[in-house]
């Protein structure tokens, strides 16, 4: 029930009552509320005082200070409500004020002049450069202790027909000496579309999935790496080393997504993509720039090899950069709300003759 103040105000002052004018209030009685009108005529013998009924004369006193009580309860609540209407309209997403904190991280492979990794790298030893302009604190952690999350991709294409025994053997065996309990094994096989997406429990398991998987047809590689680089498998916050060894020819002919999506993803995914196709290393052919672009812009390397020895060899050095790599962190600098490439380097501060390899950058979130 809301009060009338006016009328209540000049019921108990005795101002507004002029000739004319009508005033009146609320009154209780019995549990029901009634409204008590008050009426003034001239001032004359006898009608110098308002001309209220003989009960509401009598009873003005004690409902007026009810009334103002009542009043005076609602307006202490007042502050509350507000206050409580106010907490609410703050606590509502889109009147949030936010701002992103984003953290760049990239894998380091640090290498000296031999090839050989460089164990027990600091932040002393390296400066990280942003668009040319060096970040000034960043952290370092060795990556030996990690879990591996590594996705075996394999093109099996007709164009690639030819390499599937030696792939297929020499893969199965090299992989069960250098994969821990630990690791994750996620194996990928495609032609025009994804026709094997196993995770593999241990390396031994190999051998059975990749016996007799579908194979001829068109390639669709760039569409592949880009739904491969979004798998579950490397998903997750807890720190891991993820990294995709790919086995094609580099040859695309019915993807919908072109070499820079697929690079991006990967980037935007942290995976490495390391690259191997087989043949003379004499020879180059066209697919081989399409695997050094993939491989160089993500943090990987592309290798050439004849036989199965060489590809023995090449599954060991993937596996000990994976094993040596490094995880460099840095909170990244502000965010221009625009979705922008930012080109990252990192160099050796000592001339020793010393590498350092990483993936190109990272995109920013808009």
């Amino acid at each position: 029930m809301w009060l009338n103040f006016n009328d209540l105000r000049a019921v108990r002052t005795g101002h507004g009552l002029g000739a004319g004018s009508s005033r009146g209030f609320l009154h209780r009685r019995r549990g029901i509320w009634r409204w008590l009108t008050v009426r003034s005529g001239k001032a004359g013998k006898g009608k110098g005082r308002s001309a209220l009924p003989r009960f509401a004369q009598a009873r003005k006193a004690e409902v007026l200070g009810a009334d103002v009580r009542g009043v005076r309860q609602k307006l202490g609540v007042l502050p509350l409500l507000l206050t409580l209407s106010f907490t609410g309209w703050c606590a509502e997403p889109g009147s949030v004020i936010q701002k992103r904190v984003s953290e760049v991280q990239l894998t380091v492979v640090a290498t000296d002049q031999n090839d050989r990794p460089l164990p027990n790298l600091s932040p002393a030893d390296i400066t990280v450069l942003e668009d040319g302009r060096p970040v000034p604190r960043f952290e370092l952690r060795a990556a030996a202790d990690l879990r591996l999350r590594v996705g075996i991709v394999l093109d099996l294409s007709e164009s690639t027909r030819k390499l599937w025994t030696t792939v297929r053997t020499t893969l199965s065996r090299s992989m069960q000496g250098l994969m821990r309990a630990d690791d994750e094994l996620l194996v990928i096989g495609f032609n025009s579309r994804i026709e094997l997406d196993r995770t593999v429990a241990h390396p031994a398991e190999l051998e059975v999935a990749l016996r007799n998987p579908p194979a001829g047809g068109l390639t669709a590689l760039y569409d592949t790496l880009y739904r491969v680089c979004d798998h579950a498998v490397f998903a997750g916050h807890e720190p891991h080393r993820s990294a995709l060894i790919l086995f094609s020819d580099g040859e695309d002919d019915l993807s919908a997504h072109g070499l820079g999506d697929a690079i991006s993803q990967a980037e935007r995914a942290g995976v490495a993509i390391y690259t191997v196709t087989t043949h003379s290393p004499k020879k180059r052919l066209p697919g081989d720039e399409v695997l050094h672009a993939l491989a160089a812009s993500t943090g990987g390397l592309d290798f050439v090899v004849k036989d199965a020895q060489q590809l023995e060899k090449a599954l060991a050095q993937i596996y000990g950069e994976l094993r040596s790599s490094y995880l460099l962190y840095y909170r990244a600098s502000e965010n221009p709300g625009v979705r922008a490439f930012r080109r990252v380097r990192v160099i050796p501060v000592q001339g020793d003759g010393s590498r350092m390899r990483s993936r190109a950058g990272y995109y920013t979130s808009p």
